[in-house]
């Protein structure tokens, strides 16, 4: 193939009948005794090679990532925001400007009348049950709402003992990221240059790593 060249290898990158893959651990491709590489993906971006069980699904812990989203403020200028699944506001933005839940008042949430809460209530605060209120909004208009999410990403790895975590130019992968209980940071893990390639013919995959591989 241009740019470099493929080499069978015997013994990690074996041929194999695809009923025996998900039985046994051997077929494996790493990069020398690396289990997790890197190599520069066709998008421009990193892609991340984890060399694992033929067959087998990989979490991997890609940390917190902003997911904004619109609400729309209700009659009374305020946009209710629920307790988040992983039970903590940390990180939470309305509009782009930071909120420290931890110093808002804990206020019960009175009704609205005519555009104006029965009870005065000049700047924002939690309600009994947990939730954050947002008030000073404008009537009926989107507010956008940012909480960080913790994104895991399943990878499955391939008949010939490998599966790609991609990247692509509007999600690239970020800084550091956990398998298991293994954490990785980007910049350190082991360059491989250029990926294995699997090929499957009938009932029988077969992997080829670059010749200048260790």
């Amino acid at each position: 193939m241009k740019g470099f060249n493929l080499v069978q290898k015997g013994i990690i990158a074996v041929s194999t009948f695809s009923t025996m893959l998900a039985s046994t651990s051997a077929f494996a491709i790493p990069y020398g005794t690396n289990t997790v590489y890197k190599v520069m993906g066709t998008s421009g971006q990193t892609d991340v090679y984890i060399s694992s069980t033929a067959g087998s699904r990989v979490n991997v812990l890609l940390g917190a990532i902003d997911r904004p989203q619109a609400r729309i403020a209700g009659s009374c200028g305020e946009v209710r925001i629920s307790v988040p699944s992983s039970g903590s506001f940390a990180g939470l933005k309305v509009d782009d400007i930071e909120v420290d839940v931890s110093t808002l008042s804990v206020q019960t949430f009175p009704s609205c009348i005519n555009g104006s809460f029965a009870e005065p209530r000049t700047s924002n605060f939690k309600t009994p049950t947990g939730q954050v209120v947002i008030v000073g909004k404008t009537v009926n208009t989107a507010v956008k709402i940012t909480l960080p999410q913790e994104i895991t990403r399943a990878v499955t790895v391939n008949a010939c003992g490998f599966g790609v975590l991609r990247g692509s130019t509007t999600s690239p992968l970020p800084a550091t990221f956990t398998i298991g209980t293994q954490s990785y940071t980007l910049a350190s893990v082991a360059n491989a240059t250029n990926g294995p390639i699997c090929r499957t013919n009938g009932a029988i995959s077969t992997g080829y790593i670059p010749a200048a591989w260790p």
